[in-house]
């Protein structure tokens, strides 16, 4: 991405308003990038690399999924969506050149081609649990004709009802379905998300990226960073309640470990939601420390509550310290009570 067309969007998508509570709010999503892959090969080729069943994705629904060592620790998460033979990785944009030169290493012979999506960005849409799902926040008749079709769409844990459209805008619904509100994220060329920006009244709210990283924390979306790459266990952080690993495929790297830990065993430390306050958002990979100084897990993402008292905060708890009194950078940590050792809030019926 040429560094002049990443500043004009960034520009463009900077905050401008306090939104209404029943707002649509827009958001620039700076730190996802696109691998793509195509090439006869391609669907073969990353469902023997990747831990999801390449196989069952499909032009109508997005996958998540994980690239993982032989020892079964994620080096990233991605998204997969397929469109006309081809795919689409999104990933964490700080990792996906690593990535790009690790699945480089597996294609051999194949026909297979990956690459970095040049002068692309990405938008966030969200809307508020009051407002009607398909409300469009453009005068953009393609725009709106593929919100209104995610609208229409069923989205389950890790299966997100994608579209793209004439302009190659993919567009993923990333919400669960539940009353608190449709989430689309917008990929893209760049100058067709400009343009379609441009169409937003003036009414509209462009707010900060917190807003997204909140709601994905509370739908407990994990996420790997530089600083986590190689830290988790695909079960660590819930990947199972996503359905973004098979373990009926053949193998893939890390396939062992993960199959062993759902057949032979269980987890050792799981995912978990809560909050400190007093503090900036801390930075992935933070310790959490307990009441004796032991390190009890890890913050896996976070985000600075909207009143800034604090933060909310995804993190990787050891099980046998789960009832300690847990604490990140010295303030008090609390877990939601809604989440549960089994797996994220939907075993509980709850979220935040």
């Amino acid at each position: 991405m040429s560094d002049a067309i990443d500043t004009t969007w960034h520009d463009l998508m900077q905050p401008n308003a306090n939104p209404a509570a029943d707002a649509i709010l827009l958001t620039d999503l700076p730190d996802r990038r696109v691998i793509e892959v195509t090439g006869s090969e391609a669907r073969a080729f990353l469902h023997a690399i990747l831990t999801q069943d390449i196989n069952a994705v499909s032009d109508e629904a997005a996958s998540f999924s994980a690239l993982c060592t032989a020892k079964g620790r994620a080096l990233g998460l991605l998204r997969i969506a397929a469109h006309d033979d081809r795919f689409h990785l999104i990933t964490r944009a700080e990792l996906a050149p690593g990535l790009l030169k690790r699945l480089q290493m597996y294609v051999l012979r194949r026909d297979v081609q990956l690459s970095l999506a040049d002068d692309q960005a990405a938008m966030g849409i969200i809307w508020p649990g009051e407002t009607r799902s398909s409300d469009c926040p453009f005068d953009d008749a393609e725009a709106c004709a593929a919100i209104e079709r995610l609208a229409q769409a069923d989205p389950t844990p890790g299966r997100w009802p994608t579209v793209v459209d004439a302009r190659g805008c993919l567009y993923l619904r990333e919400d669960k379905g539940t009353s608190h509100g449709m989430r689309v994220a917008v990929h893209g060329p760049t100058e067709a998300l400009k343009a379609m920006l441009g169409t937003a009244p003036d009414s509209s709210a462009i707010v900060a990226s917190d807003h997204w990283e909140r709601a994905e924390i509370e739908d407990r979306i994990p996420e790997v960073t530089g600083e986590t790459a190689e830290h988790f266990v695909p079960q660590w952080i819930n990947l199972d309640e996503l359905d973004a690993f098979s373990l009926k495929k053949g193998c893939y790297p890390g396939q062992e470990v993960i199959a062993r830990m759902h057949y032979l065993g269980k987890p050792n430390r799981r995912l978990f939601a809560g909050h400190v306050l007093g503090l900036a958002a801390p930075a992935a990979g933070t310790p959490v420390k307990n009441d004796r100084d032991e390190t009890a897990g890890e913050v896996v993402r976070s985000a600075p509550l909207p009143d800034e008292s604090g933060s909310l905060v995804l993190t990787v708890i050891k099980l046998k310290h789960l009832h300690d009194s847990l604490s990140i950078d010295g303030l008090a940590l609390s877990l939601d009570p809604h989440d549960t050792i089994e797996g994220g809030s939907d075993r509980a019926g709850a979220r935040h």
